[in-house]
């Protein structure tokens, strides 16, 4: 009786130590599949798209609340929208805008020579350490807009008290950063640029300044937003420019909508202005990693 010939896959075998290649195929589907779920997953909790998610997460609860539970106080997007392209189609909001910053910066300009250069002094000498330590922690709680009727008085009621207000309260935060940025020197360090010949301008320069520079930059960020509420604050009374002065107006007339559309304006120019100080410290201060906020 005749050997039925086995086929011709039975004696085919994969050579020792290798996988079918089906199976391999498989094995490498999986590994492509679970490489695009780490690259997804990566995207998804990037702080970009978190930020996104979060600003996404807060419109639409406006607009939920607007649409089903909607009055004149609590306008919908949309109209805050409208109000805020008419006002850039007038040119009225850019033109307030420009007050208020102009006005602003220069108050916040002044501070930060002014509670710098303190700062600095004050962290290396004793004697001026111990004249302006009281005065420090005396006024650095006291609400200074307390202050504004006086200023006002000193002042009038017009740009110059306006950004005295801005630089009063812009003060402390920045001369606190700037002082413990200047105490944050390590002792080795000055130790051994002093004993390497170092004249107080090569110390300052070369030791003092890269140690500071991070919290100078901090106070930096720390001031800005207060100079943005204090000079808006401060256009709410007896002002015809400003961007506080426009949300004043439109609250008088119940203009809930464009009350808001200034606020969003002020909203954006606080981030932009943020964005460009942590910017500036990331080019200035690139040996150390700056915030991610």
């Amino acid at each position: 009786m005749a050997r039925m010939k086995a086929p011709s896959y039975a004696l085919t075998r994969a050579p020792q130590g290798t996988l079918p290649t089906d199976r391999q195929s498989r094995i490498r589907g999986a590994q492509d599949r679970a490489a695009h779920g780490r690259v997804l997953s990566a995207l998804l909790l990037s702080g970009p798209v978190l930020k996104a998610l979060g600003l996404a997460a807060v419109l639409g609860a406006w607009q939920l609340y607007a649409t089903l539970n909607g009055t004149r106080l609590t306008p919908g997007l949309e109209v805050i929208g409208a109000s805020f392209m008419q006002m850039l189609e007038d040119g009225e909001l850019l033109e307030h805008a420009a007050s208020t910053l102009t006005r602003g910066f220069a108050g916040l300009a002044i501070s930060f020579l002014v509670a710098g250069l303190l700062g600095f002094i004050a962290a290396r000498s004793w004697v001026v350490d111990a004249a302006l330590g009281p005065f420090v922690t005396f006024g650095y709680p006291v609400p200074k807009l307390a202050l504004y009727p006086v200023i006002i008085l000193l002042l009038g009621l017009g740009a110059g008290s306006r950004i005295a207000q801005v630089a009063l309260e812009c003060f402390f935060p920045i001369f606190v950063h700037c002082y413990a940025g200047a105490r944050a020197v390590a002792p080795k360090m000055e130790w051994l640029a002093r004993n390497t010949g170092a004249g107080r301008w090569r110390l300052l320069k070369d030791v003092i300044m890269p140690s500071a520079l991070p919290f100078v930059f901090t106070g930096l960020r720390v001031a800005v937003p207060i100079m943005l509420i204090v000079m808006t604050v401060t256009e709410f009374i007896g002002d015809s420019q400003g961007l506080g002065y426009l949300i004043a107006r439109s609250a008088s007339y119940f203009d809930t909508a464009s009350a808001f559309a200034v606020v969003a304006t002020l909203g954006a120019i606080g981030f932009v202005s943020d964005r460009i100080v942590v910017k500036l410290r990331s080019r200035v201060v690139f040996w150390e990693k700056g915030a991610s906020l």
